[in-house]
């Protein structure tokens, strides 16, 4: 009999699991996985760039005040393809920050026209500085930083997704 099939092992297995949740760090379990990134589907988001190509990643949307407000705070990995997107019922201006934001980020600000009017790249883990934009915007689109550039999205480029 191999020892991975003895009750004996999974007794220890399941103890070595509950201790591992419990010792794991609380702001990590309650940030990590409370983050709208994990709590709402994925959807296509399309990128037609200045230069003619058209881009397919994926975006998680949030609209709730309390989304909004937690975003990718506490978020360790961001898969390559995926964004999020906050989504704002009118136009208005936007401002946000990296507390407690672990990965850096490149900003989108997106008008009612789904153009992109700026980009912010590069941001800072964990900064209070006020990133923002001066004009109305529908929505905010973060992904991994350099990702902008790397895929050639600059400002003008335009956005397509399908709200949930």
């Amino acid at each position: 009999m191999s020892l991975t099939k003895t009750p004996l092992f999974n007794r220890v297995r399941a103890l070595c699991i509950t201790v591992l949740l419990i010792s794991a760090p609380t702001q990590f379990l309650n940030g990590q996985f409370a983050s709208p990134l994990f709590r709402y589907p994925e959807v296509p988001l399309i990128v037609h760039t200045t230069e003619g190509s058209t881009i397919f990643l994926k975006t998680v949307i949030v609209s709730k005040q309390e989304d909004l407000r937690q975003g990718l705070m506490h978020v360790r990995h961001l898969p390559a393809n995926l964004t999020m997107l906050f989504l704002y019922q009118r136009p208005r201006t936007a401002s946000m920050w990296m507390k407690n934001t672990l990965i850096p980020l490149d900003m989108w600000w997106v008008d009612a026209n789904m153009t992109i009017q700026h980009i912010e790249h590069h941001t800072t883990p964990h900064s209070l500085e006020s990133i923002a934009y001066d004009r109305p915007v529908r929505a905010v689109v973060e992904t991994n930083a350099g990702l902008s550039q790397l895929l050639g999205i600059s400002v003008g480029s335009k956005i397509e997704f399908k709200a949930h």
